[in-house]
């Protein structure tokens, strides 16, 4: 007997890609490729990931890119 669980489960797993599949597909994400690249550059090749994971870190690597950016315009000005 298939329980809801394992249903949503087995569909997270189908719906899971390699950190190529993302990188090539960076435009679903509505990102460009060097972007998911940043964003899984710690991930093995083989690791499969999910839509979320992937944005997760997309998120965290984009909010840091632009903090860095802000910190060195603001010590650019003196």
């Amino acid at each position: 007997m298939t329980t809801r669980r394992q249903v949503r489960l087995e569909k997270e797993d189908f719906q899971k890609r390699t950190k190529k599949e993302w990188i090539e597909g960076a435009a679903a994400l509505k990102h460009e490729r060097f972007e998911v690249a940043g964003a899984l550059f710690d991930c093995k090749a083989d690791t499969l990931l999910s839509q979320q994971e992937v944005q997760n870190r997309l998120d965290t690597y984009l909010r840091s890119a632009v903090q860095k950016e802000e910190t060195l315009n603001v010590n650019s000005e003196g």
